[in-house]
């Protein structure tokens, strides 16, 4: 089974300007054609919405690093000691697994910021250790309260071949948390959640000229001892 309890579930609502408000919320209860879920929380506001019954929305689930989506509607909603939302399910089968294109990682320190969405944990800054258009990897200060499944917003500081900086916020999603044996620090690994897939093209961008600069290095390198040897 893919769907545990307890486990995240973000859904996603597109509005007539194709803005998209994304709210979280945990599973309650599996059922064969619906789902139990607890009463979402707005991640920008905090703040439980309304629902509509029939309302639609596509929902996203994270677990052991692979992602999940499917179509889903509020039904109803369930009272009890501990208020819950009835929503349709059409079943695992039906849940289409988000190819996770093999993005070009490149190890970087750049400067960044991490802020919650919903203010789960107070802002921090840090580096990154390595960069790539489908997430990041960063140190992880001591006093960041930060948690696995965290929604955040990253904001980093891009140095550029040209010499400028360019500067992104793109949300994501707290993968994993855990501790680098080699180096004895703590890091966290961010999956990039962009609304669009232009959001990320800087980063991509990015990751591209850290290649062409690494691959010229060694270039320059194998020129130099060719050159070297022929003086031998």
């Amino acid at each position: 089974m893919k769907l545990k309890i307890g486990e995240t579930l973000i859904l996603e609502q597109k509005d007539d300007q194709n803005q998209i408000t994304r709210f979280r919320c945990k599973i309650a209860e599996v059922k064969e054609s619906a789902l139990l879920i607890d009463y979402p929380i707005d991640e920008k506001t905090g703040k439980t919405p309304i629902f509509i019954n029939g309302m639609a929305f596509m929902a996203t689930y994270i677990v052991d690093n692979q992602a999940f989506r499917f179509q889903t509607t509020f039904v109803h909603r369930i009272a009890g000691q501990i208020p819950l939302m009835l929503m349709s399910f059409d079943g695992e089968e039906n849940m289409v697994e988000i190819q996770r294109r093999n993005f070009v990682r490149v190890e970087a320190n750049v400067d960044i910021a991490i802020h919650s969405l919903n203010e789960a944990f107070h802002p921090f800054t840090t580096l990154t250790s390595d960069v790539g258009g489908g997430g990041i990897l960063i140190l992880l200060p001591d006093h960041a309260e930060v948690s696995e499944e965290d929604m955040v917003e990253s904001w980093i500081s891009l140095p550029m071949t040209t010499g400028s900086y360019q500067y992104i916020r793109i949300r994501g999603i707290v993968v994993r948390i855990f501790m680098d044996r080699l180096t004895s620090s703590k890091r966290a690994s961010i999956q990039f959640l962009p609304q669009t897939e232009r959001e990320r093209q800087p980063i991509i961008r990015f990751c591209f000229e850290k290649q062409l600069e690494a691959r010229k290095k060694l270039l320059d390198l194998e020129s130099r001892r060719q050159h070297d040897s022929s003086r031998l």
